[in-house]
C-alpha cells in the first residue's frame, strides 16, 4: 500500500487498519505456525553460526563491558544471592529424601577412573599434607595417644611391676615374707608412677613436635604405597555405600546458611576485583589471535565435538518462554509502536 493511498484514507479507516495489523502480529507471532517457524529457524541458525568465524562471534570489548555492567555487587547481593539461596534450600531438601546409595550414580567406568585418580601418589599436595600435620590439634592427638600407650606399656611390660616380672620372681624364690616385700614394691611403684607421669608428659611435649614432621615426611614418601592407596580407595568406597540423604543430612540449615554467606561474599569479592576481568581479557585476546580466523564449526571439531545438539528438542523446550515474552504487554506495545511507525513512514512518503 503506497503512501498516496494511505493519505487518501479517512483517519478512522487508517486507525482501524493499524489496529488490525497490530492484532495480526500479536496473534501470528505466538500461534502454532509461529512455533513451527521458531523451531525451524532455531535449527537453521545453528548451522549459520557454525559457519561464522570466531572473531565475528566474540567481541572482547563488548563482552567485557557487558560483564562489568552485569557483574556488580548489587546484582550479586540483591538478585543472584537470593535466587541461589532458594535453589540451594530446595535442592538440599530434595536430596535429604533420596535414599538411593551414592554408588548407584557411579557406574563401573566412573569408578575405574576415580580409582586411577585416588591411586596417584601426588593426589594430595605435599604442602597441604605438611600444613595439616603441623597443626596443634595433631600434636595434642599424638601426645594423648602416646601417653596412653606409654602408661599401658609401663603397666604391662615394666619388669619391676608387671605380674610376670619381679613380683612373680619374689613369690617363687622368697616364699616366706614375700608379702611384705611385695607391699614395699607396691609403695615404691606408687611413688614411681607419681614421678613418672610428669616425666612422660615432658618427654611427649618435645617428642610429639618432632613426630609431626616425621609423620608428614612419611605420608609424603609413602603416598604411592599400596597401603595408602587402599586407604584412599576405602574412603571413596565409604561414600559409595552411603545414601544421598545420609550424606546430605549433615548439611543442616545453619551449615547451609554459612555456605551461602561464604559463596555470596566470595562472589562479591570477585566482581570487585579487577584481576578476573584482566585475566579474561588476556585469555580472550589470546584465543582470538590463535583461533579467530577459524569457523566455530572447525574449532569445535578440533576440540573433539562430533555430535550436534538436539536442536529441535531445545527449541521445543525454549518455545513456551519465548511465547510468554511475545504475548507480554511490553511486546504488544512494541508491535504497536513499530506498526504505527511503518504507517507514518508510508504517509510521509505519500506527502
Amino acid at each position: 500500500m503506497s503512501g498516496d493511498v494511505l493519505s487518501s484514507l479517512p483517519p478512522a479507516v487508517l486507525s482501524a487498519l493499524r489496529a488490525r495489523h497490530v492484532a495480526y502480529l500479536a496473534e501470528r507471532l505466538v500461534d502454532e505456525r509461529a512455533k513451527a517457524d521458531f523451531v525451524r529457524s532455531f535449527v537453521s541458525a545453528y548451522g549459520h553460526v557454525l559457519g561464522k568465524r570466531v572473531r565475528e562471534l566474540v567481541d572482547a570489548d563488548a563482552l567485557l563491558v557487558g560483564l562489568t555492567k552485569i557483574a556488580t555487587e548489587p546484582q550479586v547481593r540483591l538478585l543472584a544471592a537470593p535466587v541461589a539461596r532458594e535453589v540451594h534450600a530446595r535442592l538440599a531438601a530434595s536430596l535429604a529424601t533420596d535414599d538411593v546409595e551414592l554408588g548407584a550414580y557411579v557406574p563401573a567406568a566412573a569408578r575405574e577412573a576415580i580409582d586411577e585418580l585416588v591411586g596417584r601418589a601426588d593426589l594430595v599436595p605435599e604442602a597441604l599434607v605438611r600444613r595439616v600435620l603441623e597443626q596443634e590439634a595433631i600434636e595434642e592427638i599424638l601426645r594423648d595417644v602416646l601417653y596412653d600407650a606409654l602408661v599401658e606399656f609401663n603397666d604391662t611390660v615394666n619388669p619391676f611391676f608387671a605380674d610376670w616380672g619381679l613380683p612373680a620372681l619374689i613369690k617363687r624364690f622368697v616364699p616366706i615374707g614375700s608379702g611384705a616385700v611385695l607391699k614395699s614394691i607396691s609403695a615404691v611403684r606408687t611413688e614411681f608412677d607419681k614421678r613418672l607421669e610428669p616425666e612422660i608428659r615432658k618427654f611427649l611435649l618435645a617428642f610429639s613436635r618432632r613426630a609431626k614432621g616425621k609423620m608428614a615426611d612419611f605420608v609424603v614418601l609413602k603416598g604411592g604405597d599400596p597401603a595408602f592407596v587402599a586407604l584412599r580407595k576405602s574412603v571413596v568406597a565409604f561414600f559409595y555405600e552411603q545414601t544421598v540423604s545420609e550424606i546430605a543430612s549433615g548439611f543442616d540449615p545453619e551449615a547451609r546458611a554459612s555456605a551461602d554467606r561464604a559463596a555470596e561474599e566470595i562472589a562479591v569479592a570477585v566482581v570487585r576485583h579487577a584481576r578476573p576481568r584482566e585475566r579474561l581479557r588476556r585469555e580472550l585476546d589470546a584465543m582470538l589471535v590463535e583461533q579467530g580466523d577459524k569457523t566455530l564449526g572447525d574449532l569445535l571439531a578440533e576440540v573433539g565435538v562430533s555430535a550436534e545438539p538436539e536442536l529441535e528438542a531445545i527449541a521445543e523446550l525454549v518455545w513456551p518462554t519465548v511465547k510468554m515474552l511475545l504475548e507480554s504487554p511490553p511486546a504488544k506495545a512494541f508491535y504497536e509502536r513499530i506498526t504505527w511507525e511503518f504507517y507514518d513512514g508510508l504517509r510521509a512518503e505519500g506527502g
